[in-house]
């Protein structure tokens, strides 16, 4: 897949799970106004968070596959990589029980949703960088 083609997967994405974030059932509304989550409320705010969100992890992964054979730069992939994945972990226990287990599934879908983009955004990204460096040696 070329990078325009994940560009545009991951924007139809990032709307789709902004859509789904912004809208809970009625205890997910409750929610989010007790723990004042401003940035889901409205399916525009949504948008800008996970956009931003996306747009900026893209930016990251690309500026660190562009330094092959530093160390560093792979550290900080596979960093950002297990970050990603304790965020993943951390969403998938926090909506299975309690009462984040009845914000409705559109909603608790879309909460799975970032940080698995996430997960394919730096791994693609550590991926991408250990080719480009076993080129270059």
């Amino acid at each position: 897949m070329t990078k325009n083609q994940q560009i545009i997967l991951l924007t139809i994405l990032g709307i789709t799970d902004a859509y789904m974030i912004s809208h809970p059932n009625i205890l997910g509304r409750i929610g989010i106004s007790i723990y004042k989550y401003s940035m889901l409320k409205t399916f525009p705010m949504a948008l800008i968070t996970v956009l931003v969100s996306l747009g900026v992890s893209v930016g990251l992964s690309t500026i660190l596959q562009k330094q092959k054979g530093k160390k560093w730069a792979k550290y900080l992939l596979v960093f950002l990589l297990m970050v990603s994945i304790g965020v993943f972990i951390d969403i998938y226990y926090k909506f299975s029980g309690g009462s984040y287990a009845h914000t409705g599934k559109v909603f608790k879908f879309g909460m799975h949703l970032l940080p698995i983009m996430l997960i394919y955004i730096f791994g693609e990204g550590l991926w991408s960088w250990i080719k480009a460096s076993r080129n270059i040696i």
